[in-house]
């Protein structure tokens, strides 16, 4: 469950009222919207009463945002024959960007895993009142954070997609620089120069990302020089990747630092993705196409995480993809509602997700 303080929404966060043609609400574009066009299309279907050549499955599961103990996960685990398919259609997915009159949709057929650690810098203990010149263990945390944030692992190209990069990015020279292993970092830098939105949109897909977010001395006083400094480390790893290729990153990134510091794991998550193309991506297109004429697919993987990565790891037969499209409102005009304050999604675009999925079972399954 994603909290939200109701004093500063425009509307009730938990009301879903429609108004100015959006439905207002926390969930209402992440993901209580799909369950919602889910729901809609298998009714229909059902009401239909034709023949399919398989099974539709509709599973509204919860608890992904507090770790799937609950949800996804657990049913996977337990009751695995629910839940058993050959195609499984997820949140994430389907956002559109607007390039040469074209729509150019993300289709999320991987996802890369979460490999959180905790970093401990040790120092000297002793009265603040003396300055410590060497071994202040606040100051040489301080030194790691930057080191990481500064570091540039090494790149990985499995997770990009040349019709992405061309949608982002017009400079066509920039653009080979993108999808060059050898210079895909200073490309990037120049990137954050020209367009910064689409540099971060980017950035994430080539490889190991370390993002120090949370620090804790072991002193609660003001006049005291902690014996230890904890440094929480999110990292998001691409497929194929694990615990020691982070360990061999971090210990590249603080190679140059003076510092004493222990690892400890947080949790790990491998990232997993579904071969493309295929019959659902097939089917995906041709649903598209015909109620967004000038839609585009470019597949990629997804930088953040969904209960998709667990279907792929109980049901590696499975061809697993995160899309759920809209047509009014594009990808970046509603990034920052997700998890935000007036979180809200256009009317038109909660149909078509309806209609999308109502009309994808018949393409593939009709």
């Amino acid at each position: 469950m994603v909290p939200a303080e109701a004093e500063n929404w425009t509307e009730p966060p938990f009301a879903g009222v429609i108004k100015d043609g959006y439905v207002w609400g926390r969930g209402a574009i992440d993901v209580k919207n799909l369950a919602a066009a889910y729901a809609v299309a298998v009714r229909r279907l059902a009401a239909r009463g034709a023949d399919f050549a398989g099974s539709v499955i509709f599973a509204a599961t919860a608890d992904e945002e507090e770790g799937s103990v609950g949800g996804a996960n657990w049913l996977l685990h337990n009751k695995p024959d629910l839940v058993r398919a050959d195609y499984v259609v997820n949140e994430g997915g389907g956002a559109f960007t607007l390039a040469g009159g074209r729509r150019i949709y993300d289709l999320t057929v991987g996802e890369k895993g979460t490999a959180q650690f905790r970093l401990t810098v040790h120092g000297e203990a002793g009265h603040a009142s003396v300055p410590l010149r060497h071994g202040n263990a606040v100051v040489t945390a301080a030194e790691v954070i930057r080191a990481l944030h500064a570091h540039r692992p090494k790149v990985t190209l499995d997770a990009v997609s040349p019709e992405y990069i061309a949608v982002l990015v017009d400079d066509p020279l920039l653009r080979a620089r993108l999808y060059d292993v050898e210079t895909v970092r200073d490309a990037l830098e120049e990137l954050h120069g020209r367009n910064e939105g689409a540099a971060r949109q980017l950035e994430p897909l080539y490889g190991i990302t370390l993002a120090p977010t949370v620090v804790h001395s072991s002193s609660k006083a003001v006049n005291v020089y902690p014996q230890r400094v904890e440094i929480s480390v999110d990292c998001r790893i691409p497929v194929g990747y694990g615990e020691a290729d982070v360990r061999a990153e971090v210990e590249a990134a603080l190679a140059g630092v003076d510092a004493r510091w222990d690892m400890e794991w947080l949790g790990t998550v491998l990232g997993n993705a579904s071969p493309y193309p295929s019959p659902l991506g097939d089917a995906i297109a041709r649903t598209l196409t015909r109620l967004v004429p000038e839609a585009v697919l470019a597949p990629l993987h997804c930088v953040g995480f969904a209960d998709s990565n667990y279907f792929r790891s109980s049901q590696p037969e499975a061809v697993v993809y995160c899309f759920a499209p809209s047509v009014v409102e594009d990808g970046a005009s509603v990034a920052d509602r997700y998890h935000g304050v007036d979180e809200r999604i256009h009317v038109r675009d909660l149909a078509l997700q309806a209609i999308f999925a109502e009309q994808l079972v018949g393409e593939l399954l009709g």
